[in-house]
């Protein structure tokens, strides 16, 4: 096996000139540190991750614990967050679970026990997390719409400014008696939506009675069907419907459709995330898209900084989505 002595011996240099190439921490001539890689590439030597962690004390890979990991939410967020990890040529490690606390429990020591240097817990459906969960020392750690502890790092879509966005853009387009298919009401991001949507609408003068205008489905697209017709039968004055996500705009848009309504002529629709089929819907949907891979990319600098012990400011950061303007409204 190659080892940095062979390395050494073909460059002419000592070995401790061939470990500063290697981590770049040292300067070294130009020259040199061309004869050394050269010497690497012809012998084909490999550094030993192993002992490179043991003199620096780091791993070079980063952990990243996902709820879900073949969900959009986090596969959009990964691939920021190993564009930085990459520049920063490290690794990601991943891990995730299907339950919530036991799995996250093990997947946060599954990580530590491969002695990575800082983990990103990330979850798609927004979480409080009891700190008792599992040890928070001696680890950088950083949440992804997710809270731990004010001490933890975290990113947070801003839903309240997008349901505000929403109720303005309605309005602009001449809405004046609006209504909303809000998302389960146990949900952080459905609640926070709706908030943001009545605050919208007051400022522009146009009470929300969500007694009556506002209805709550599941996220799903039947759930959109069903929440419109209740909507229909209680206000048939409504003019614009505001859904919680794209699912139920869609379902919205095939009922109101199969009702003779003319959208936007009639209704104006607006759904939320930006998923794939929104753009091609038989009447494409006005939604919301939120900064997924930004979030990620964020997300791991701010990790790279508590891993050199720096705190990033602010400790808790909130991400407005963008309006992406379609024919549904």
């Amino acid at each position: 096996m190659v080892t940095i002595r062979d390395v050494a011996e073909r460059a002419g240099v000592s070995v401790s000139t061939v470990s500063h190439a290697l981590s770049g921490k040292r300067s070294i001539s130009q020259v040199t540190r061309q004869r050394i890689f050269q010497a690497i590439e012809q012998l084909g030597y490999e550094p030993n991750p192993a002992a490179r962690a043991l003199r620096t004390k780091s791993t070079s890979v980063i952990g990243f614990f996902a709820f879900d990991i073949t969900e959009v939410f986090a596969a959009r967020i990964i691939h920021g967050v190993e564009r930085i990890v990459r520049e920063k040529n490290c690794f990601l490690l991943f891990t995730s679970g299907v339950g919530f606390n036991y799995d996250l429990a093990h997947g946060i020591d599954f990580l530590r026990k491969r002695r990575v240097d800082g983990i990103i817990i990330a979850y798609g459906v927004r979480q409080e997390i009891s700190p008792k969960t599992f040890d928070l020392s001696n680890i950088p750690l950083v949440t992804i719409n997710t809270f731990v502890d004010p001490t933890i790092p975290s990113l947070h879509p801003d839903d309240f400014k997008g349901g505000k966005e929403a109720a303005l853009h309605l309005v602009s387009k001449g809405a004046r008696h609006p209504a909303m298919i809000a998302g389960p009401e146990n949900r952080f991001a459905s609640k926070e939506r709706l908030l943001g949507f009545e605050k919208g609408l007051e400022e522009c003068g146009i009470p929300l009675d969500t007694s009556e205008r506002v209805v709550h489905g599941d996220f799903g697209a039947e759930s959109g069907s069903y929440c419109f017709d209740a909507l229909l039968k209680a206000c048939p004055d409504i003019d614009a419907v505001f859904c919680a996500n794209d699912y139920m705009a869609a379902g919205a848009i095939n009922r109101a459709l199969a009702s003779g309504i003319s959208i936007p002529k009639d209704l104006h629709i607006i759904g939320y995330d930006d998923r794939e089929f929104a753009s091609f819907w038989p009447i494409p949907i006005t939604t919301f898209a939120q900064p997924l891979e930004y979030m990620g990319e964020l997300g791991a600098t701010m990790l790279f900084e508590r891993i050199d012990g720096r705190n990033p400011e602010p400790s808790m950061v909130k991400l407005a989505p963008t309006l992406i303007a379609r024919q549904s409204s």
